[in-house]
């Protein structure tokens, strides 16, 4: 069993902690647009954040988020954040991302997306 110091845990979360993760963010996602952010363009913003730090865990965060409020990123984002994940060579980060591609493809028609915010 490999063990980790409690910094390294943070950066290697479980399902269960990524989902408390998820659901957290989601309320401080609503909080914001319900402050006329709007959910879109905070999505936008924190994702483009988690790509230029290059967190895997940030981005696969942001696309849980994402896809618990059912919006999606553009198709080649996607492909992007997909990349960085899967160079993290994390189980939990990469199951994460695999379920949000899947929710994205079943809702192909309807699927609400956003692109990332050119700020």
């Amino acid at each position: 069993m490999t063990t980790y110091s409690a910094a390294a845990w943070a950066q290697h979360p479980g399902s269960s902690e990524l989902l408390h993760r998820i659901r957290a963010s989601v309320a401080r996602i609503r909080v914001d647009a319900a402050n006329g952010a709007g959910i879109e363009r905070r999505l936008s913003s924190l994702l483009r954040h988690a790509l230029a730090a290059g967190s895997p865990l940030e981005i696969a965060l942001v696309l849980g988020s994402a896809a618990e409020l059912m919006l999606f990123p553009e198709p080649e984002v996607l492909e992007q954040c997909t990349a960085a994940v899967l160079q993290a060579d994390q189980q939990a980060l990469r199951g994460l991302v695999w379920a949000v591609r899947h929710r994205s493809m079943r809702r192909e028609m309807g699927v609400r997306r956003f692109a990332l915010d050119s700020q």
